[in-house]
């Protein structure tokens, strides 16, 4: 059960985090604060996560039909036939772990994964450049187009979360993409993704439509509250206060993670 107070102070604190990280779909965060501030499992929270994820990216896509629409035959093929067949299997293998691994197995992988994001925050940042490459390498285009769904598939259905925050680096850092094309094909993986898992959960431990309709109703609050957080800090935000600010919350990541490893 999540209490008032303890509901503004995860709206709060998210909805801030997501305005300066300027995160729109994959709000591991909420996660954290779901462990921390209510007396969920990390099962449960996680569960809740998702619905996050989903709704988030449906509302980007919905956003970005024209630019969806512009892209190459072949690549709207891709994501309507070989990527949702990718991510619906690797998704069930996260999904079948899920099931089966312990909370504290869950919450150790939870904990690794906060050391991983503070530490991008902290030394990974995009410059200009970086952000718009316009000469793909299509090796690193293909690598990414066959394990990227993969790896958010798998993650989605295992933690929560789909390494956006690791993947899209690595991506430009490394694979010289584009940073709007790699964003994008992350949202429909992380669609599908959510989606997949959301079933799956549900259908591996045979849960009840009650908890599903919960998780829902919670969820979509939680989004709609945070959403509206976000766009508001966002009006005053200066982009200069962005990147200290993304050091900062890295720091407190690192901090928090002792504190997720103390669950165990």
């Amino acid at each position: 059960m999540i209490y008032i107070l303890n509901f503004l102070i995860i709206v709060l604190v998210v909805g801030t985090i997501t305005a300066f990280l300027n995160i729109k779909f994959d709000k591991f965060f909420i996660i954290l604060m779901l462990l921390f501030l209510t007396n969920l499992t990390i099962k449960q929270s996680i569960d809740i996560a998702l619905w996050l994820v989903f709704l988030g990216a449906i509302t980007i896509i919905f956003k970005n039909l024209d630019k969806i629409s512009k892209m190459p035959i072949k690549s709207k093929i891709n994501f309507l036939t070989k990527i949702p067949i990718i991510v619906a299997i690797s998704t069930f293998i996260g999904s079948y772990l899920f099931i089966r691994t312990s909370n504290s197995i869950l919450i150790f992988t939870l904990g690794i994964l906060a050391i991983l994001y503070g530490l991008r925050l902290i030394f990974i940042h995009f410059t200009e450049k970086e952000m718009n490459y316009t000469k793909l390498n299509p090796v690193m285009l293909k690598f990414c187009g066959i394990f990227g769904p993969i790896i958010s598939g798998f993650l989605l259905g295992f933690i929560g979360t789909s390494l956006k925050s690791l993947k899209i680096p690595f991506a430009i850092k490394f694979g010289k993409l584009n940073l709007k094309q790699v964003y994008i094909g992350n949202v429909i993986v992380a669609a599908y993704a959510s989606m997949f898992a959301i079933l799956l959960h549900a259908i591996l431990t045979n849960t009840s439509i009650n908890y599903i309709f919960n998780n829902f109703i919670l969820g979509l609050t939680l989004w709609i509250s945070i959403h509206f957080i976000s766009e508001l800090t966002n009006k005053f935000v200066k982009d200069r206060w962005r990147k200290p600010v993304q050091i900062l919350i890295g720091f407190v990541l690192l901090l928090v993670s002792i504190k997720v490893f103390m669950l165990i």
